[in-house]
């Protein structure tokens, strides 16, 4: 039986326990440094040394307090400063601040002036016998006889002309006394005529707050005139000269008889612009109005050429004919005797039909309507 057991034999005194062996060296060689370190004897401290790191960490501490806290002071009040100077300026701007018309309100007004002018030129385009001297160059030879588009654009030049130069460049307000009115105006168009050439959008800013400044600070100056009771009765009589003097003008180049409703078209297109002038100087911001005059190099920024074109210019032919002699007589009267041809050029200006009104340094409201040579 034992002979056919298939485990192999049990090797002798591996059942039996072994021997405890007390010397054996530690498995880790870590297990030594877990030992707790000895007590240091205690080395004895210096008072004396103690109590002078402590003054001097103390006196350290006070000076970089102080030193933050008059920093501080030093900020808060330059801070308050600053907030004040914000106000005053701020102040400043608010009392200077002061807009009669809005943008929208301008554009309105001229766009009115505009019809207006277009309407008077439109009715009296087959009634003019003569032109303007200033015009008589830059008109074609059979506008006169055409009495057509042409003629139109001829009315809207001197009407146009007529308005810039004898209500907005002589009139500060209207409601003042003509005479001092139109002092001021030409000191106000002086103050910017009469500065230096400038290069810069700076120098342009500059020049323009000079003029808003002296306007405002004059305005202020004739407050108790313009709120006195003579105010109205300057602004009627200004208008009412304007309104004789504009119909005059139109009656020297119209035929005779004149056609009728011509006193009551101009009379209304003064009102409208006497409205205008009223309300310029009453601006803290520059609001310029400006005609361009026939030669002037065409400003795209503030012109817009008219898209329906003029006739060519012609120069005048010089005949020995007894023919050619009584129809430069006849052009004797109408002004047209001593016409120079003038050359094409599509960069200057042959006319304008309006002016053109500008919020100088900010937008232009309206371009001026021209037509080019």
């Amino acid at each position: 039986m034992n002979n056919m057991n298939p485990l192999p034999p049990v090797p002798q005194g591996a059942g039996q326990p072994q021997a405890y062996q007390g010397n054996r060296p530690p498995q880790f060689e870590g297990d030594q440094g877990r030992d707790s370190p000895q007590p240091v004897s205690a080395v004895p401290a210096d008072p004396a040394g103690d109590d002078k790191s402590f003054k001097d960490l103390l006196t350290k501490y006070k000076n970089v307090k102080r030193l933050y806290f008059d920093g501080k002071a030093q900020i808060d009040a330059l801070t308050g400063q600053i907030v004040h100077l914000q106000n005053a300026v701020a102040n400043q701007r608010m009392s200077q601040s002061r807009t009669a018309l809005d943008d929208n309100e301008y554009s309105t007004r001229w766009n009115r002036l505009n019809g207006a002018i277009n309407n008077l030129s439109f009715n009296i385009r087959k009634d003019w016998r003569s032109v303007p001297q200033w015009l008589v160059s830059y008109v074609s030879a059979d506008a006169l006889k055409t009495g057509k588009a042409e003629m139109t654009a001829v009315g809207r030049a001197v009407i146009s002309r007529w308005l810039m130069e004898e209500v907005f460049n002589k009139c500060f307000h209207p409601g003042l006394d003509p005479q001092l009115s139109q002092s001021l105006k030409e000191i106000e168009l002086n103050i910017r005529h009469n500065a230096y050439t400038m290069t810069s959008q700076e120098e342009f800013d500059a020049l323009t707050n000079k003029v808003v400044n002296w306007r405002m600070t004059t305005l202020e100056g004739l407050h108790r005139q313009l709120n006195s009771p003579s105010t109205a009765d300057n602004r009627t009589a200004f208008t009412a000269k304007a309104t004789s003097t504009l119909t005059a003008c139109l009656y020297q180049f119209l035929n005779n008889p004149p056609p009728a409703g011509v006193e009551g078209s101009t009379s209304m297109i003064v009102e409208l612009a006497v409205g205008i002038a009223a309300n310029l100087p009453l601006e803290s911001r520059d609001v310029a109005i400006t005609y361009p005059l026939p030669g002037e190099i065409v400003q795209p920024r503030v012109m817009e050429v008219e898209k329906a074109a003029l006739p060519p210019l012609e120069g005048q032919k010089e005949d020995g004919e007894d023919d050619d002699k009584k129809k430069e007589e006849g052009d004797d009267k109408s002004g047209k005797a001593k016409t120079v041809a003038v050359p094409s050029d599509a960069n200057r200006v042959r006319f304008a039909g309006f002016m053109a009104l500008e919020v100088r340094g900010r937008q232009v409201l309206w371009k001026a309507p021209i037509w080019t040579l």
